[in-house]
């Protein structure tokens, strides 16, 4: 699972930081293909909000609900 550091962790989509009390996805370890649609996610958190404003968010909410390893 990511390791992220509230007030330094930056969020992948709007580059701001994440935050207490925030709703953060944490997004796992899940490929080394940089290729793969989804690496801008890997082991990284994003905030929800952010995530369900674009479609690669929306997909990767669905990725990490229905095929993550964990």
């Amino acid at each position: 699972m990511a390791i992220i550091f509230l007030n330094q962790s930056e969020c992948p989509i709007c580059k701001k930081t994440l935050d207490k009390g925030q709703d953060i996805v944490l997004f796992p370890s899940f490929t080394s293909d940089k290729n793969d649609k989804f690496y801008v996610f890997n082991d990284e958190g994003a905030h929800r909000s952010c995530l369900q404003k674009t479609k690669l968010g929306i997909e990767a909410l669905k990725f990490l609900k229905t095929k993550s390893p964990i």
